[in-house]
């Protein structure tokens, strides 16, 4: 979505609220326009923020992207969708996408806001991620995990049989990329538990720091 260009220039110097809303998942929703870009906040976290979206961003410029599979590309969870964002306005990938997102609310707000601008074919799917997961046939070259309830993944995402899954769900050559926090203690003890059982799925796995979070790889070698 366009903006007049004094909301763009007054973005960077405060935050602009663009939309307020809500949903039975996310009771607080909040569109804003910061420094030019849009970003997608809950009360106590940030689900997107275009190209500044930096965990992601970061891992796509290590990507060996050439080396990548295919162009079929499972997102779970959308936000506004900066990771397809990201990959076709950064970095000129112009793939196919299905994004699995349970929030109507969020749904709505990624067409309106991201994906009229974007020539990257999306299919969203307005569904919970594990029914999706056990139902679709399907198989992919890259499947990014970015499910949070605020700043939380939900149990059923950090278990032995989901990342087995994950795995099933890829293509032979594919790559799995999954965010997780990385900010207090509890975050870091969970994340070193986390490492060790996805690494019993993907021997070359590779953790990488970004800022507050941590972007688990599926194989350090498709990186540069």
């Amino acid at each position: 979505m366009k903006h007049p260009l004094w909301k763009r220039w007054l973005s960077y110097f405060k935050e602009v609220t663009l939309e307020e809303t809500g949903s039975e998942y996310n009771e607080v929703l909040e569109v804003l326009l910061v420094q030019g870009r849009h970003q997608l906040a809950t009360e106590d976290a940030i689900y997107s923020y275009d190209d500044k979206y930096v965990n992601f961003d970061h891992v796509f410029g290590l990507m060996d992207w050439d080396r990548l599979s295919g162009d079929q590309v499972l997102n779970l969870g959308l936000g506004l969708g900066s990771t397809i964002l990201l990959m076709e306005q950064k970095y000129g990938r112009r793939l196919q996408h299905r994004a699995v997102e349970i929030d109507p609310e969020i749904c709505r707000l990624c067409a309106k806001y991201t994906l009229t601008h974007l020539d990257s074919p999306v299919e969203i799917l307005n569904t919970e991620a594990l029914s999706f997961l056990e139902m679709d046939a399907n198989s992919y070259d890259l499947i990014l995990m970015d499910i949070f309830e605020s700043g939380i993944i939900p149990s059923q995402f950090q278990t032995e049989d989901f990342v087995r899954m994950l795995k099933n769900k890829l293509q032979i050559g594919g790559f799995l990329i999954y965010n997780r926090l990385n900010i207090t203690e509890r975050d870091k003890e969970e994340n070193v538990q986390f490492i060790d059982l996805f690494k019993k799925h993907f021997a070359s796995a590779r953790a990488i720091p970004v800022r507050e979070n941590i972007v688990i790889v599926s194989d350090g070698r498709l990186l540069n």
